[in-house]
């Protein structure tokens, strides 16, 4: 488990989820979305993956203040096909659609077999993998691929021309029951890269480019993030944009990058769920599932000092220690919490020292 330093503190995830609801809720957002945007955030700190945790409250309400993010947000729903449909999110905190899309995609799996729907005009969406372990975890096979504003390099140029693209899939069963792989397309997320600064740590060689497009260790430096795989991580970032963004018919490299250049906050996703139970009964599945996973966590290991881990299985032991342990929170970031409290005019969160 990570822990908080000697002078840090430690925060019970409901209480730092009803906080981040109630200064969302100052800004205008109705209680229900408020909650579900506190949801995911705080997911994000229990699994460890603190990069898109309460880390992104103080860029969410500046979203707000900016106008790119609409706390009043009423998302679209639009049927394309039985089991085809498009979400026009009206610059919606990223979760409030999503939700909106995993549960019809879940709906409309249940009668069809499968299900996709794509979501266009959102602000940050946040981990991606907490919306397809909602779905495995109700038996669905689910798949979330999505873009947003050019963070990345395309491989062979030196200039941010690709979002770092996450892609995120889960299948029902394993020991958590649901085995999820997040990731993103670029070698680091771009919230690891504010880490790093904010810590002022150096970041290996291969992570990011300068604003000039060279290779770069300092975090206050690196501009540009870089595909995972070169052309490999390129490529995909490159076809998620295609099949989120241009597919709904709301694109956004094509207007960031070419003429004209507009600079804006949004974000595409697209969502698939299959109803696993269509192909075979849901506990056969899950139990040759269960079969794989014990096959490769069984397989000889390249260091006998470290366990064969399935996709999301650290996060999920992370999960479980900071849900009993207290999410833990650094001296720099309760400053920071403790501020927007006073400055939004909503009751401060309570720490553990």
């Amino acid at each position: 488990m990570t822990k908080a330093g000697s002078e840090g503190s430690t925060i019970d995830a409901q209480e730092l989820a009803a906080f981040a609801a109630r200064l969302f809720t100052s800004h205008g957002m109705a209680a229900e979305h408020a909650a579900q945007v506190a949801d995911v955030l705080v997911w994000a700190d229990l699994r460890g993956v603190d990069s898109h945790g309460v880390e992104r409250l103080p860029s969410y309400l500046s979203l707000i203040e900016r106008g790119q993010m609409n706390p009043i947000a009423a998302p679209r729903l639009d049927d394309v096909a039985p089991a085809l449909f498009r979400i026009d999110a009206d610059r919606a905190a990223g979760p409030v659609p999503m939700i909106m899309a995993a549960d019809e995609a879940m709906c409309r799996a249940r009668i069809f077999g499968v299900a996709t729907g794509v979501v266009c005009r959102s602000a940050h969406t946040g981990a991606v993998g907490y919306y397809v372990q909602r779905a495995a975890r109700q038996g669905f096979v689910a798949m979330v691929m999505g873009s947003g504003p050019p963070l990345m390099a395309y491989h062979g140029a030196r200039a941010a021309s690709l979002s770092t693209s996450p892609l995120s899939i889960g299948v029902p069963g394993g020991p958590d029951g649901a085995i999820v792989l997040d990731m993103a397309t670029s070698v680091a997320s771009n919230g690891k890269l504010k880490q790093a600064r904010r810590e002022q740590k150096p970041i290996p060689l291969g992570w990011a480019l300068d604003a000039q497009g060279a290779p770069t260790i300092d975090p206050e430096e690196a501009a540009i993030s870089l595909p995972i795989g070169g052309p490999k991580g390129a490529g995909l970032g490159l076809m998620f944009e295609c099949v989120t963004s241009v597919l709904a018919g709301a694109p956004l490299l094509a207007n960031m990058l070419g003429p004209g250049k507009k600079s804006f906050h949004m974000q595409s996703q697209m969502f698939i769920a299959i109803d696993a139970a269509k192909f075979r009964a849901l506990d056969k599945y899950e139990s040759d599932i269960a079969a794989l996973a014990n096959v490769i966590k069984g397989l000889p290991r390249s260091d006998e000092s470290q366990a064969i881990r399935l996709p999301g299985e650290r996060s999920e032991s992370e999960a479980r220690a900071r849900a009993r342990d207290g999410v833990p929170i650094s001296p720099r970031l309760r400053a920071q919490l403790i501020e927007l409290a006073d400055t939004c005019g909503v009751q401060p969160p309570s720490f553990t020292i």
